[in-house]
C-alpha cells in the first residue's frame, strides 16, 4: 500500500513538472502559415496562448488578455504574440475568426488564430474556458491560468519572460544556479555561484504570474552562496525562482510537494 502510494506520489510530481514545460507543435495559423513553437521561443519571442471555446465566459478574459499583449507592442515589437487556439480544434477557423472579430479581439501581425489540434491545452494541466499559458525562453511557463486572468500578473509574467530574451549564457550573472532538495516539503535551498560581486534579488512568482515572496535582497561578493526558503506558507504546486542582479535575470522552477 506504502509503495502505491509513494508511486502516485511520484507519478503526481512528474505530471506536475512535465505540465508546466512547454510541449512543441508545428501548426498552421488561420491565414495558412506554419508555426513551430520551439523556433519562435528559441528565436527570443514570448507566446500567450489564448484556448477559446468559444463562449461567452471567454469573452472578458479573452479581450484582457488581448489589450495586455497589445500594450507590449510598441515597447517590444516582433516580440510579444497572442495566439488565440480553439480548445479541441472541432471549431472552424470562419467561425473562430468571427467569434473573436465580434469581441475586439483583431487580427493583427503578433494576434493569430488557430484551430489546430496539435496546440493541446492539456499538455499544461486541467482545460479552462479560456486557459492562458505565457511561453519563453527556455520553453519555460511563466503564466499559467484557467477560467480568468489577472491584467497585472499577466503583464509581469510577459516582463519577466522578456527579461530573460537573448540572454547569452556566457554574459549571465550566475554561472549556476540549482535549488535542492526539488521537489521539497518544508525548506530547500538556492545556491548560486556568482561571476561577480553583485546586488543580487531572490524572488518566488506562481503560474499565475503573481509574486508570492521576496527570498532574498542585498549584495553578495562573487562566489558561490547558499540561500534557505521556508516553503511552509506555499501551497503545493510549481513556482518559478528569480534571481536578478539588477541588469538580468535567470529562472528556476520549484515544485513544493508535501
Amino acid at each position: 500500500m506504502k509503495k502505491q502510494l509513494l508511486t502516485l506520489i511520484l507519478l503526481a510530481i512528474t505530471s506536475l513538472s512535465m505540465a508546466q514545460t512547454a510541449t512543441d507543435f508545428t501548426a498552421n495559423d488561420c491565414n495558412g502559415n506554419s508555426h513551430n513553437l520551439f523556433t519562435e521561443l528559441n528565436s527570443g519571442k514570448v507566446i500567450v496562448l489564448c484556448w477559446v471555446m468559444p463562449c461567452a465566459s471567454c469573452t472578458g478574459p479573452t479581450l484582457t488578455t488581448y489589450n495586455v499583449v497589445q500594450s507590449f507592442q510598441s515597447s517590444n515589437p516582433n516580440k510579444v504574440f497572442m495566439y488565440t487556439c480553439d480548445d479541441f480544434a472541432n471549431t472552424n477557423c470562419t467561425s473562430l475568426n468571427s467569434w473573436a472579430n465580434g469581441i475586439g479581439v483583431m487580427q493583427q501581425s503578433w494576434s493569430l488564430r488557430f484551430s489546430n489540434a496539435a496546440i493541446n491545452m492539456t499538455h499544461y494541466g486541467s482545460p479552462g474556458m479560456p486557459k492562458i499559458v505565457v511561453l519563453g525562453p527556455n520553453h519555460a511557463v511563466f503564466y499559467n491560468s484557467n477560467n480568468t486572468v489577472n491584467a497585472t500578473n499577466l503583464q509581469n509574467a510577459i516582463n519577466n519572460a522578456l527579461t530573460t530574451t537573448g540572454l547569452n549564457e556566457n554574459n549571465l550573472p550566475a554561472s549556476s544556479l540549482t535549488v535542492l532538495p526539488n521537489p521539497a516539503q518544508n525548506e530547500t535551498k538556492i545556491k548560486l555561484n556568482l561571476l561577480n560581486n553583485a546586488d543580487v534579488i531572490l524572488e518566488c512568482y506562481n503560474l499565475e504570474g503573481k509574486k508570492v515572496q521576496e527570498i532574498f535582497s542585498g549584495n553578495l561578493n562573487k562566489g558561490e552562496h547558499t540561500i534557505s526558503v521556508n516553503l511552509e506558507p506555499f501551497t503545493n504546486g510549481m513556482y518559478l525562482i528569480k534571481f536578478s542582479d539588477g541588469k538580468q535575470s535567470q529562472f528556476i522552477n520549484l515544485i513544493k510537494s508535501n
